[in-house]
């Protein structure tokens, strides 16, 4: 199978490409594909972390400063989160990232779920490229899809990633007082380690992460997370290259409403994706938009309702 994008234009194609997609790969049963939804193409910036997305006509900062900026950011939310959380332990280093990274905090994390149809709302959910009228603006959706099981096996035999954990249990017997552990080199990528990136760099190479589901938000949507090191374009690349274990369904942008729809008639919406008030306000909000704008999406055959 050449690494060209797959199109659908009905909720059942889009099943049936997943289907192809983990038999082209030979999954076992019990192995999870993740996938990731996004509204748009993003082009130059296509599968990276907010962090890592410039601003629109800029240029990215350099990644030394990008991570200054998001461990004073996380040293920030951790202050004013701690209020608001149900235990602070040996944990809330990792915990208080993956929170400020599922609500709304810049991160080197890149969400992922391995729920299909979750990743699919998130690539088909109302936004401002859709309910503008311009043209350009009429974007396809995507959903991009990992063979996660492989992919990490991969990351973690790659030298980066060796001489990564080589590196830091030097740095743990280098730093007795600090009570580290020799094993979880894993550490490393989290922000606090910002100070003592002369001692101990941040690897290239991201790191697949399987996280507890610490939140109802992050579990509702079956949250899996990578979470990036030095090097922006890794993901990226992956995707580009020969043999990619990472692939693309896409959308046409005349049938998201359509396909919207049927995932809403199977249960999929903002109040499931987020299970609080939040949600029930974006998911009023959705139907409004669709509503107001008289746009019900083309039919099965492709023909405007």
């Amino acid at each position: 199978m050449m690494n060209e994008p797959l199109t659908t234009n009905t909720l059942g194609e889009f099943a049936a490409a997943v289907k192809k997609l983990r038999r082209h790969w030979e999954l076992k049963s019990h192995q999870e594909l993740w996938f990731r939804g996004e509204a748009r193409d993003y082009k130059n910036t296509i599968l990276r972390p907010e962090l890592y997305r410039p601003a629109e006509g800029a240029a990215l900062k350099p990644i030394p400063e990008l991570l200054d900026i998001e461990n004073e950011l996380h040293e920030e939310f951790k202050r004013n989160a701690v209020e608001y959380a149900d235990r602070v332990d040996d944990e809330w280093e990792w915990d208080s990232y993956f929170l400020m990274q599922h609500h709304s905090g810049p991160t080197r994390l890149l969400d992922w779920s391995d729920g299909a149809l979750i990743a699919l709302h998130f690539a088909l959910r109302n936004t401002k490229y859709e309910l503008e009228e311009r043209e350009d603006h009429q974007q396809d959706a995507r959903v991009y899809v990992l063979e996660a099981h492989r992919y990490s096996e991969k990351l973690n035999s790659t030298l980066n990633a060796k001489n990564a954990a080589s590196e830091w249990k030097k740095y743990v017997d280098d730093n007795p007082n600090e009570d580290l552990d020799r094993d979880s080199w894993e550490d490393l990528y989290l922000p606090n380690f910002g100070s003592d990136r002369e001692e101990i760099d941040l690897p290239l190479s991201p790191l697949a992460f399987d996280m507890a589901h610490i939140t109802r938000r992050i579990a509702a949507q079956r949250g899996r997370f990578i979470i990036f090191g030095k090097d922006p374009n890794w993901l990226a690349n992956e995707f580009k290259g020969p043999d990619s274990l990472i692939r693309v369904i896409v959308i046409p942008h005349r049938f998201r409403g359509f396909i919207r729809q049927e995932l809403r008639d199977c249960g999929v919406t903002e109040s499931v994706i987020y299970p609080d008030l939040d949600g029930v306000g974006r998911e009023t909000r959705q139907l409004w938009e669709d509503r107001r704008r008289h746009a019900k999406g083309p039919s099965c055959d492709g023909d405007e309702q």
